[in-house]
């Protein structure tokens, strides 16, 4: 991927999206974070339409068979399910990224209901740019994983990871190159980090169906 290949309208030729939606959502009362709701659209449907402006190539992780089908029959989007079931976010990345048909993958959380494409498009710039296998956001000096820009290869360090017994996603920085592209760097473009946001608690989603309803 030393080249950039971009289709006519300015999306990239080899991008894939990724949205883990496996989680069971404790702190949330065992709710779908991925159906819930912001304005007048449930989180995933959002996402899928986002990605969708992006790339043809959307990948949903779950675990959960009626939320499968019902995706499966809203969307023209590929679903599969954790190869290493219950071992969390690193195991739905694995089975996301190596699941895509593009050289490279935004993985998203589905608790994360604001995505950003020119976010997504400043972190390949930014990947290409190093030539390192992930580009992650880091907001007040933490790697944000998740919305971020992943190579292919990558899939196949976590499935390495999860045979050892490791699971924290963090812990995947370790074993690949990585390029942080801070708030500083999105906000110079014009890119404001409410794409950082998650919802992980009540709290949390009160928190955020308070602000404006995203367009």
């Amino acid at each position: 991927m030393d080249k950039k290949e971009m289709y006519p309208e300015g999306r990239p030729m080899d991008v894939s999206a990724v949205i883990l939606a496996g989680g069971l959502g404790r702190r949330m009362g065992g709710r779908n974070k991925a159906l819930l709701s912001l304005g007048e659209d449930r989180f995933i449907d959002r996402q899928i339409r986002v990605c969708k402006g992006w790339t043809s190539d959307v990948v949903i992780v779950t675990n959960d068979d009626g939320f499968a089908r019902e995706v499966r029959q809203r969307y023209e989007v590929t679903v599969v399910a954790d190869r290493y079931a219950g071992q969390g976010p690193l195991a739905g990345l694995q089975a996301g990224v190596a699941a895509v048909s593009g050289r490279c993958a935004w993985v998203l959380g589905c608790d994360q209901p604001l995505p950003n494409v020119d976010a997504a498009g400043l972190l390949y710039e930014r990947m290409l740019q190093h030539g390192t296998m992930a580009a992650l956001p880091v907001i007040e000096g933490l790697p944000q994983p998740l919305h971020a820009l992943y190579r292919k290869e990558a899939s196949v360090a976590a499935e390495e990871m999860l045979r050892q017994g490791e699971r924290r996603l963090l812990s995947l920085l370790d074993r690949i190159s990585w390029i942080g592209v801070g708030a500083d760097d999105f906000e110079h473009n014009g890119i404001p980090i409410l794409f950082a946001e998650d919802v992980d608690t009540p709290e949390d989603y009160e928190r955020i169906c308070r602000k404006p309803a995203p367009s």
